[in-house]
């Protein structure tokens, strides 16, 4: 009985990642505003749409997999943008420059930097970023995965803390978009990200251990969105705080 639940699961998880990866190799970045809005609201209107599909398979699968693809439309630039961020640092500091607030480049500085870009040494060290960070999400996934499965601790007390926690952040989120554009708000809203996603996993697993009885598709799906959802936050926020501190 569990097996089954978990198996579905987790094969979910795994498609859903495996579709996110593609997605995000696909699209470097957005070609205008336009695009990036479009992409943004679907999905969250497909998110929605999984939630009233739930019970209808296929449909329900095949939601599921447009969901994940958009989800990498998206992770795509966003990783682009945090290894543009890095290299930028790593450039400014190799010529000993410090810009102050809202400063831009100069011309030939700029056109300096893009030239830069294409250097090998600067693609590796990002790409040793991107693996630090998938490193890092997958111990995390294991160690909370196990202390679920493996102790007897119940961890459903936090899902009342966890969404007032997340609805915290996504509002500090915003208010850093739309007026501070503080880096460093930025970075303490991924510090933070860290902790409730790791608590959040901790979380949907134990929702999954609760569910062993309950073999549909549909429970499956639900988990298995709460947890790749929890993975793909997690996975930004730990490249975000690795992409800042490491190009210090």
């Amino acid at each position: 009985m569990l097996t089954l639940l978990f198996s579905r699961t987790f094969l979910l998880v795994g498609g859903m990642i495996l579709i996110t990866a593609i997605a995000a190799r696909a699209n470097k970045a957005f070609e205008t505003k336009r695009e990036m809005w479009i992409t943004f609201i679907s999905t969250f209107v497909f998110l929605f749409l999984i939630q009233f599909f739930v019970d209808f398979f296929p449909q329900n699968i095949i939601l599921v997999a447009i969901f994940s693809a958009l989800i990498g439309w998206q992770i795509g630039p966003t990783i682009e943008l945090f290894g543009k961020q890095f290299k930028l640092k790593k450039f400014l500091k190799a010529r000993n420059i410090i810009l102050k607030k809202k400063e831009k480049l100069s011309k030939e500085l700029l056109d300096e930097f893009e030239k830069s870009l294409v250097l090998e040494p600067q693609k590796n060290e990002w790409n040793i970023i991107v693996y630090q960070a998938l490193s890092a999400t997958a111990v995390a996934v294991l160690a909370t995965a196990s202390m679920v499965f493996l102790t007897s601790i119940n961890f459903s007390f936090l899902g009342g803390f966890l969404f007032i926690a997340l609805l915290i952040l996504v509002v500090m989120g915003l208010l850093n978009i739309f007026f501070f554009h503080s880096p460093f708000f930025s970075l303490v809203s991924a510090y933070i990200g860290v902790i409730l996603f790791t608590l959040y996993l901790l979380y949907d697993f134990d929702r999954l251990e609760k569910f062993a009885d309950d073999q549909t598709w549909s429970t499956a799906i639900t988990i298995a969105v709460n947890i790749y959802l929890d993975i793909i936050n997690l996975f930004l926020d730990i490249l975000q705080i690795l992409g800042s501190t490491s190009s210090d």
